[in-house]
């Protein structure tokens, strides 16, 4: 049995004290804040139970979480099928065209930039045989010398909010195929040629984001999830912050908490690795800036409680004609347990951008919501908003991300500031599942 401490009790740092505790380690993990969960939490206002903004789980089909689940979990929350991805652009909505066959007829885009853009996908999966670094090309990179729409130009960019918190400049082309390459590549360490024509078929044929899924009770469910099958060698300390990580020859020696040294023969390290150099002294200097350079994603959700039912289909909407654009959740059509009777919850979350004014966003985001929806005013019973950061570290061109393994032996690092896949809960799982390989090798 290893003596594992692990700083931070978000979603990264309980999925991964709860393997390592199952897997017959002794963990202690510490929380600086009065709660556990981090950006996995839902709490009540005013009579409905928000989430630290809108959650869709993806990849739950067999992704990382449902690996987690499998292996770890005594007990599984349930899960509702999130349902169809619409447009809402010209004051109409669309279903979003998910093969070429429903973008062709896609009409918030003109025809002329339909023809364009499909062109221009079918030729970057062509080309994916040859192992061209996608990650290092940018959407805008690929989009700049097309003759686009405005309106075209706009819908491509908040398309990109959507995957990585960031415009279409700094959105790489490896986001957009990422999702192919995990249903194609499954377990395997490497990438077929037959996968790159895999790739082409299934996005001819996609019919959609059918294993995307909203977990009955809200969020906080798969903490409770995790919390419920955590064995007797697992101790989660509240409101205690670690001051230090203490390395000595190389080695991590364990962590000071409230003045008090405590031992460890390994150190999980899964709050912002940004802040990494802050508590450790002897990282290397290069690597030390590397994690500093670590860009976050910000975003401003605004919660509404309505006593009008304005969303009636299952699925979100992306607005792209809104100012900001944003992404809408009615999260009361997967469970009306988390507003009162005959009302309805809704989350509004939006990126924002550098240097942002909050009370200006907020405005902004509500007159936006107003506009977009006339009349809905006088049925919001409730308004709450939140300031979060729902990525540690965005997925873009250029940024270097740190993995597993950090050059002091016995310390690790997991979370969404670890891993280039996905987003969200899902990325968490995918660190956690690349941390346990790391401390096993």
């Amino acid at each position: 049995m290893k003596k594992i401490v692990v700083v931070g009790a978000g979603i990264s740092g309980l999925l991964s004290g709860l393997a390592l505790a199952k897997e017959g380690n002794e963990v202690t993990i510490f929380e600086a804040t009065s709660e556990v969960g981090g950006m996995c939490r839902s709490y009540e206002i005013s009579g409905f139970r928000v989430d630290t903004g809108p959650h869709i789980i993806t990849r739950l089909e067999n992704g990382p979480l449902k690996k987690m689940m499998d292996k770890y979990f005594d007990i599984v929350p349930e899960f509702v099928p999130h349902g169809e991805y619409y447009i809402r652009a010209n004051k109409k909505v669309y279903k979003f065209p998910w093969t070429p066959q429903a973008f062709a007829f896609f009409e918030p885009i003109s025809k002329k930039d339909r023809l364009i853009m499909l062109q221009t996908i079918i030729s970057l999966y062509s080309k994916r045989i040859f192992n061209p670094d996608y990650g290092a090309v940018s959407v805008g990179n690929i989009v700049t010398n097309s003759d686009y729409e405005k309106k075209t130009l706009r819908f491509i960019d908040t398309i990109c909010k959507f995957l990585t918190g960031n415009g279409m400049d700094k959105t790489p082309v490896a986001r957009f195929l990422d999702s192919q390459e995990y249903k194609n590549k499954g377990e395997k360490t490497s990438q077929d040629p037959i996968d790159y024509l895999n790739d082409m078929k299934n996005f001819l044929t996609k019919k959609g984001a059918k294993d995307q899924c909203y977990p009955v009770g809200g969020i906080i469910s798969i903490v409770k999830a995790a919390l419920s099958s955590m064995p007797e060698n697992v101790d989660i300390r509240c409101n205690s912050k670690v001051e230090k990580i203490v390395v000595e020859d190389g080695w991590v020696k364990g962590v000071v908490v409230k003045g008090e040294f405590i031992s460890a023969d390994s150190v999980v390290y899964s709050a912002y690795s940004s802040h990494l150099p802050k508590i450790v002294d002897h990282l290397p200097r290069e690597y030390g800036k590397d994690l500093e350079k670590l860009e976050k994603v910000i975003s401003l959700t605004l919660w509404l409680g309505l006593c009008k039912k304005f969303f009636e289909k299952s699925g979100s909407e992306i607005w792209v004609d809104s100012d900001p654009p944003c992404w809408v959740v009615p999260i009361t059509n997967y469970d009306s347990s988390l507003a009162p009777p005959e009302h309805q919850l809704v989350g509004f979350a939006t990126i924002l951008p550098d240097d942002f004014d909050i009370d200006n966003e907020k405005s902004r985001l509500l007159k936006a919501v107003v506009n977009e929806l006339p009349g809905i005013k006088k049925y919001i019973k409730m308004k709450h908003f939140q300031v979060l950061i729902p990525e540690k570290a965005a997925w873009i061109v250029n940024q270097k991300m740190p993995t597993s393994k950090t050059p002091i032996k016995g310390l690790y690092l997991v979370g969404t500031d670890t891993m280039r896949k996905s987003m969200g809960i899902t990325r968490a799982s995918y660190s956690v599942l690349n941390l346990l390989e790391a401390m096993r090798e």
